[in-house]
């Protein structure tokens, strides 16, 4: 609970740093989008005619076009620093998404801590997806643990059900046992009476396979 707690609290800090960090960036656009226009309007200045005509307040024109630009330049490199932040943040926070939802896969199977195990599952489960025609771009990108769990077990069910036809098959196709009349007919059916006896008080899979067994 202690853990939950700390993980809580580490989270809404980061988001706290998040919204103020974005409030700040927001401010530099509008920032960027004044100077812009301001210094739009100053270029469309005749300097030429400005000295003639008035050299104080080409001077000051001149002062205050330097210093625009200076913040504009100023302004481009924090917004930049502020993009690399944010792209190192959800690096960083991708991977700790990947690190989790690996941790939850293996406390939901534990075989998959056998790295050949996991490996040859995982190229099972990938070539199950590209059957249904799932993209390999689209196999490689699953990072939810549940998607992984769901893709399993849709691929063993799928296993399950192709085994069953193959022995249902096998089953059709086996050869008839024909028993004579006579003792062995009714040694077959007192068999057959005794495992069903059998399985009526068990109830087990064994006894049922037992009866299942007397009628080939």
């Amino acid at each position: 609970m202690e853990a939950s707690e700390q993980r809580k609290n580490a989270d809404a800090a980061v988001q706290q740093a998040q919204q103020e960090r974005q409030e700040y960036h927001s401010k530099l656009e509008r920032m960027a989008a004044q100077l812009e226009g301001a210094l739009e309007q100053q270029s469309q200045i005749d300097w030429n005619a400005l000295i003639e005509s008035d050299p104080v307040e080409y001077l000051k024109q001149q002062q205050l076009f330097q210093q625009r630009q200076a913040l504009y330049q100023q302004n481009t490199q924090e917004r930049q620093k502020l993009a690399q932040q944010f792209q190192t943040e959800q690096a960083q926070a991708h991977q700790s998404y990947l690190a989790k939802q690996q941790e939850d896969l293996l406390a939901k199977l534990p075989d998959w801590k056998d790295d050949a195990k996991a490996k040859a599952e995982k190229t099972a489960i990938s070539e199950f997806l590209q059957k249904q025609g799932f993209e390999a771009e689209d196999i490689s990108s699953i990072a939810d643990h549940r998607h992984v769990l769901v893709a399993r077990k849709a691929m063993l069910y799928d296993q399950i059900m192709a085994n069953a036809k193959l022995q249902a098959k096998k089953v059709q196709e086996a050869p008839q046992r024909v028993v004579k009349p006579g003792v062995g007919e009714s040694r077959h059916i007192d068999g057959r009476s005794a495992a069903s006896k059998r399985l009526e008080k068990t109830g087990r899979v064994e006894d049922a396979a037992a009866v299942f067994a007397q009628f080939l």
